[in-house]
């Protein structure tokens, strides 16, 4: 299976060339940059859409209402976002700033929320625990675009514990909550359960949706 291959490069190493190559060998798991830059941002492209992405990407600049600006290095594509943030404002959508100084875009801000340095993954998951008590999650977005629904094994003394579960095809599997059966995570037509424990060839597995509101709705993160 060429997808295994996951090839990495880092920076300035010729990804015009490099990307061809990975693309020729038919693995969709490559992209520049390093650890300390925006390889992150790329692995999880892959994770949640298949493909890796920068931050050149851009939001929707016509149809975006609700804009968050959250860490955001201001000289990478400095004049296409000025450009957006200057039709987000001309359209009345409504943009919120989170960073320590109000300064460059953070200075056009709606709503400036100057968190002190250092506390942004803290901040994140305040953020998780609030919309997770108050049932404001677009479920339907995470199951057509997330992995949510996979189920993970919890076996704490198995190898295969935290793992995801699959079938015999290396396939992921989530639950169907009308059949009450494991299925392929990726099937369509099937009403995948996010939450609960279930059963799968003897393992305990819960959906990584349930794993993710056990951790975060734990007062701490309140």
């Amino acid at each position: 299976d060429p997808k295994k291959l996951a090839f990495f490069t880092g920076r300035d190493q010729s990804q015009s060339l490099t990307g061809w190559w990975a693309s020729q060998f038919g693995t969709p798991n490559f992209a520049a940059h390093g650890g300390f830059c925006s390889v992150n941002m790329a692995a999880g492209g892959l994770y949640t859409i298949g493909g890796s992405f920068w931050e050149f990407g851009e939001p929707d600049w016509d149809n975006t209402k609700y804009f968050m600006l959250f860490g955001v290095a201001e000289d990478h594509d400095s004049n296409p976002i000025k450009i957006g943030l200057g039709k987000l404002k001309a359209r009345g959508a409504k943009v919120v700033s989170i960073n320590p100084c109000r300064t460059g875009y953070n200075a056009i801000a709606d709503d400036w929320i100057g968190i002190r340095p250092g506390t942004d993954g803290l901040f994140v998951f305040a953020l998780i625990h609030e919309l997770l008590k108050a049932g404001r999650v677009d479920l339907d977005y995470l199951l057509r675009y997330t992995n949510a629904h996979v189920l993970v094994i919890q076996e704490p003394n198995a190898a295969e514990d935290g793992l995801f579960a699959r079938d015999s095809g290396g396939n992921p599997l989530a639950w169907d909550r009308l059949a009450k059966v494991p299925v392929s995570a990726t099937d369509n037509g099937v009403k995948p359960a996010l939450t609960g424990n279930f059963q799968v060839d003897g393992r305990r597995c819960v959906p990584v949706f349930q794993l993710v509101a056990d951790r975060y709705l734990q007062e701490r993160y309140s």
